[in-house]
């Protein structure tokens, strides 16, 4: 990359040609009129264009008074096919132009924003200007050479995604879509200029005065001068797919964590080129602008399965981990262990410190008895245990044992699944300077709870009235998965009509991402049924799946022993939840994992096998808790589902209805 840049600086952008400015040369009036600049006139108010980040949250945080007022012309001018981010790192790099802007029709543009005086600027070459300053004079970069340089550097990289350029034709391997940089002068007017040679260094076509960010100025008039400092031009709109993959290029912090980078099948994997996944490759424009306005204070997201919703959390303790000093840590919560596992890992890949605390509810309990000396009784097994060892962290936290506000944030995932007693303790251990908490939750996929709760955020002392989000779009699952877990699960997902601060219901909507019916799997015995199975399980091997792909989820343990033997007699490589020494799942060693259904939830695979719906409901359960856990197991498969049982329930029952009406109606609609 750093060779191709050099190849382009020795083209006609780059002359070493030094040209000056602080003599004069020739009148610098005409240069509006040849860019065609004229008092335009007024046109209708338009649709504004996006702020992932918020405009506020831009607003309070523009170094000066030149960066608001592009913003506000940006805002103005600018319809909303545009997105603009405003000082945000891009690229491997992490180069900060002021403004990125990013147009289907026009492409990529990034500004640099300068509000210095006329006295300030002393000269100008092309590679440096010289400011007087209280410190004296002062040498910098040219920001308009510096906007050139981060642009190349963007452009070298996503032109080796082939997505993104010319097949073939005069401009094969060239970028499909225009790009563009430019410098504003916010603080310097036409009329100050006119005795100087300003135009020699800062192309009139790639600079923009203060005479251009008035209200006088018409937003296609404006528009007009920001498309010229577009130095490409190819007849090119980009589709949807292909902007979300020129922001997967910009910001790294936003592309979609994948479930394969707990732990690597091939041993060269991590030294090769990155691969972008079909579709959830990036966070969608909603993510991104909640992750982006995530501000202090408490914050609450209603998200359906696979709608984002620990992407955004892994994204939120990414960026708080950048901001906190090591003796401020960042806890994040969440119930089962498996997906407190996979959190861990993937912000340890991301090169998240240990400042960044990831544990299981119950864990952390566990810590705060062990550093606090508090008393659990020792006799209790099981849930009596787990409940006793919450009940005493609770009271220790009440009565001041265990000091409130010892984490700068706290971010809770699966909210769900907590009770009301230990949202109430979180919400207290957040330091009150910073107020920071977020909670994730699906009222859908509470799997837990055996009493369906009613209760309202405040009561719980988490104070996001005015800041929740919503998000409904489920990217994980194709549309056929989808919609047979929906239909099965269609009494759980119905909206209802709720305060802001009481605990939403969402329905999911598909992302439109289509694949294989699901189906349903129906054996004489157990036996049979785990033949069946691992039948299936190598026919995805065979067909080119890892597998780490592949899981197969029961409703308890003592469900797995037949399919374990039956996988090692095929010599298919496998972890299960079953094994006498189990702790955890090595996601390191590529194997196929075998999970109970309470396990699974959070975590996600392109094939799931959903085995021994005979046992559901179990004899302690209801038909509700078992359709509910059922609807949790399904939603984990991002591609390919089977459903296997060796006996009648109602589950099974239920499942048969459901498919064969889902399967007539992908049939109506073909």
């Amino acid at each position: 990359m750093a060779a191709a840049v050099a190849r382009r600086r020795a083209g006609r952008h780059s002359s070493r040609v030094e040209t000056r400015f602080t003599l004069p040369r020739k009148p610098y009036a005409s240069w509006r009129r040849r860019m065609g600049y004229s008092r335009p006139r007024r046109i209708e108010e338009q649709a504004m264009a996006l702020f992932p980040q918020g405009l506020t949250h831009i607003d309070q945080r523009c170094a000066n008074a030149g960066e608001r007022a592009v913003l506000r012309q940006l805002k103005r001018c600018l319809e909303d096919d545009y997105i603009v981010w405003h000082n945000v790192p891009i690229g491997p790099r992490a180069r900060q132009p002021d403004f990125v802007v990013l147009s289907p029709r026009w492409g990529v543009l990034l500004l640099e924003v300068k509000h210095w005086k006329r006295s300030t600027l002393q000269g100008a070459t092309r590679d440096s200007v010289t400011l007087a300053t209280e410190r004296g004079m002062v040498t910098e970069g040219n920001p308009l050479r510096q906007a050139r340089d981060y642009a190349l550097e963007l452009v070298d990289l996503m032109s080796t995604d082939p997505t993104l350029v010319h097949a073939e034709g005069p401009f094969r391997g060239k970028l499909l879509f225009p790009y563009g940089w430019g410098v504003v002068f916010s603080n310097l007017r036409g009329a100050e200029l006119q005795d100087t040679d300003f135009a020699d260094v800062f192309a009139p076509h790639q600079s923009l005065l203060r005479d251009d960010l008035g209200d006088e100025v018409a937003p296609d008039v404006f528009q007009q001068r920001l498309w010229g400092m577009f130095t490409v031009h190819y007849p090119h709109t980009l589709t949807l797919p292909q902007r979300d993959r020129v922001r997967w290029h910009l910001f790294p912090e936003i592309r979609v964590p994948v479930q394969r980078a707990l732990g690597l099948d091939e041993p060269d994997a991590a030294a090769s080129a990155p691969v972008l996944p079909d579709l959830l490759q990036v966070m969608d424009l909603q993510q991104e602008q909640i992750a982006r306005t995530l501000g202090e204070g408490h914050r609450v997201i209603h998200g359906a399965a696979g709608s984002g919703k620990t992407m955004i959390l892994i994204y939120r303790a990414e960026q708080l981990a950048k901001a906190v000093r090591p003796d401020q840590p960042i806890l994040v919560l969440c119930f089962n262990r498996t997906l407190a596992d996979r959190i861990d890992a993937l912000l340890r890949e991301r090169g998240v410190d240990e400042r960044v605390q990831v544990r299981t509810f119950h864990s952390w309990c566990q810590d705060m008895v062990r550093s606090y000396q508090l008393d659990v009784p020792r006799d209790l097994k099981g849930d009596a245990y787990f409940a006793a060892l919450a009940d005493s962290t609770c009271r220790a936290v009440d009565t001041g044992r265990v000091p409130a506000g010892q984490y700068s944030a706290l971010l809770i995932d699966e909210a769900h699944d907590f009770e009301e007693a230990w949202l109430r303790m979180a919400a207290r251990m957040v330091s009150p300077a910073t107020q920071s908490l977020l909670v994730l939750y699906d009222d859908a996929q509470s799997i837990y709870q055996k009493q369906r709760r009613r209760f309202s955020f405040a009561s719980v002392g988490i104070k996001a009235s005015g800041r929740t989000s919503i998000l409904k779009l489920n990217y994980r699952n194709t549309a056929e998965v989808l919609a047979l877990a929906m239909h099965c699960a269609e009494s759980l997902l119905q909206a209802e009509e709720r305060g802001e601060d009481e605990i939403q219901r969402v329905t999911p909507a598909t992302a439109g991402r289509r694949g294989p019916l699901p189906v349903l799997i129906e054996a004489r015995h157990e036996r049979e049924e785990a033949t069946l199975v691992a039948d299936r399980v190598a026919a995805a091997l065979a067909a080119g799946h890892a597998p780490s792909d592949i899981a197969i989820l029961l409703r308890a343990k003592y469900l797995m022993k037949a399919v374990e033997a039956t996988l090692a007699e095929r010599g298919i490589a496998y972890q299960s939840m079953n094994a006498q020494a189990f702790k955890r799942f090595d996601w390191s060693f590529p194997s196929v994992k075998l999970l109970t259904m309470h396990s699974a939830k959070g975590l996600e695979f392109p094939v799931v096998i959903v085995a021994g719906l005979q046992a559901l409901p179990m004899r302690d359960e209801s038909l509700e808790e078992a359709v509910r856990l059922l609807y949790v197991a399904m939603t984990r498969s991002t591609r390919e589902l089977v459903l296997a049982a060796h006996g009648r329930s109602p589950i099974v029952e239920r499942v048969r209805k459901s498919l064969a009406a889902v399967s007539a109606g992908f049939a109506a609609a073909a």
